[in-house]
């Protein structure tokens, strides 16, 4: 019944091997009879998944990083900041000490001093206070978990401790006594403030002033008796301003300069590390220094093209106010801080683009703006009459917006005379931003428009 075969009746499977692994599909009377996968597909899959995530890497690094550096290095200019308070009470403790005079001056002069002493005292004791290893653990949704334990000394150690810095400040580290863990208090942070540039405490009168001239001596003497650290400077003016501004320097926060100011005084005030709050008026057709990049509120009239820029690179500016800037036209990035809340902004016809690009680079996080307009054309005020003001505001992306202030002249009122072209320049707007309350400064006056 079995007939015995030969080897040479047999099939060659040399040649079955090399057909299934040459070709990818079998064909038997015309119809596919398998499919073979290839290996080269696994691999070009797992590539361009790889690929994929590395781009996913990337985009979120460029964005964390700027981060991380901004938030380091605020944290660096806080040191900075206190470690110049505490030398500057321990100076003046020796000078008394050398006096005769220890005990004279009231707790409240020396309290707050004493304070960032034990604040840095605490942040030393932490970075240094890392000697064997620390054990992290991380959560995921699904129930997954990642841990580590980073010794001292190794390639991180320099992150593992500003990682607990930080941790610190937001009050979230705990330190555990005898298997109890003792929690820092949550930071209580205050809500983010939106409106104008607050500029205000100390101002400079006329008694301040012989010929034109500060009485700077006079104002040292009578400073301690006031105010033990100056921290706002008001209504600054005279020559003489470089001087004064020297001397607090080191402690000031908020300044006022009234009218024009020279860039003599503008280079003391780029040397201001403390200072979070700015309002100046420029000279006119004059080279200016760069603004200090710490500010948090600006108001700036005559901006120049290099202090413009600036703003691309204040980390912390929330509150800004620039009119009349008359150099080339710019162009911003969108900016990388995100913090702006409030802008308002004066700017001609000749210089919209510039305007809108600055509008444009804060549009994810401007709640209210201003904007110098006019509602009707005419010769006197055909520089600052913006036509499709709702549709070029619209195109911005303004996603955070809340309200819109159209302001005027402070000097005339055109909204007197032409009630009717203000009424139909805000609807205009209103169609463009449905969702955004928008206001005339003059013609509505509500309680809560700033400024």
């Amino acid at each position: 019944a079995f007939r015995q075969r030969r080897p040479e009746d047999l099939p060659d499977n040399v040649l079955a091997v090399q057909l299934l692994e040459n070709e990818d599909v079998l064909v038997l009377d015309d119809a596919p009879l398998c499919k073979m996968p290839k290996i080269e597909d696994l691999e070009l899959e797992q590539l361009q998944r790889g690929a994929d995530a590395g781009r996913r890497v990337v985009e979120m690094l460029r964005l964390m990083v700027p981060r991380a550096v901004e938030t380091l290095n605020r944290q660096l200019e806080s040191s900075v900041a206190w470690l110049g308070q505490v030398e500057e009470a321990l100076k003046r403790r020796v000078q008394r000490e050398a006096a005769g005079d220890v005990g004279t001056t009231s707790d409240v002069v020396v309290e707050e001093p004493l304070q960032l002493a034990e604040q840095l005292k605490a942040i030393h004791h932490l970075l240094t206070s890392i000697s064997n290893k620390c054990t992290f653990a991380s959560e995921e949704e699904g129930g997954s978990a990642w841990t580590a334990s980073a010794q001292s000394g190794g390639c991180g150690d320099n992150l593992l401790r500003l990682l607990l810095l930080q941790l610190w400040d937001d009050g979230v580290l705990g330190k555990v006594h005898d298997d109890i863990v003792i929690t820092a208090p949550a930071v209580t942070r205050a809500a983010a403030y939106v409106g104008p540039p607050l500029i205000s405490v100390l101002r400079i009168n006329n008694e301040h002033l012989e010929n034109g001239r500060l009485k700077v001596n006079d104002i040292l003497r009578d400073i301690p008796q006031k105010c033990s650290i100056p921290r706002s400077l008001k209504a600054l003016r005279g020559g003489g301003s470089e001087d004064l501004l020297r001397v607090m320097g080191p402690h000031l926060e908020e300044l006022e300069i009234s009218g024009e100011v020279q860039p003599s005084v503008m280079e003391e005030v780029q040397k201001l590390s403390a200072l979070r709050r700015l309002k100046v008026q420029c000279a006119k057709e004059v080279d200016f220094p760069d603004l200090p990049l710490q500010l948090e509120e600006l108001h700036i009239d005559r901006i120049t093209e290099n202090q413009l820029r600036c703003l691309e690179h204040m980390p912390r500016l929330r509150s800004l106010l620039v009119y009349n800037y008359h150099g080339p036209n710019l162009t911003f990035p969108p900016s990388q801080h995100s913090r702006l809340l409030w802008l308002s902004v004066c700017f001609n016809t000749l210089h919209k683009s510039t305007m809108l690009s600055l509008i444009r680079a804060h549009a994810s996080s401007i709640q209210e703006l201003h904007v110098y307009s006019f509602s009707t054309f005419s010769t006197e005020n055909q520089n600052f009459y913006f036509p499709d003001l709702g549709q070029e505001l619209a195109a911005c992306g303004l996603r955070a917006l809340r309200r819109l202030v159209l302001t005027r002249s402070l000097i005339k009122n055109p909204c007197t005379d032409q009630v009717a072209g203000c009424l139909l320049q805000r609807r205009s707007i209103l169609c463009a931003l449905p969702s955004v309350e928008v206001v005339c400064k003059f013609c509505q006056r509500p309680d809560d428009v700033l400024y």
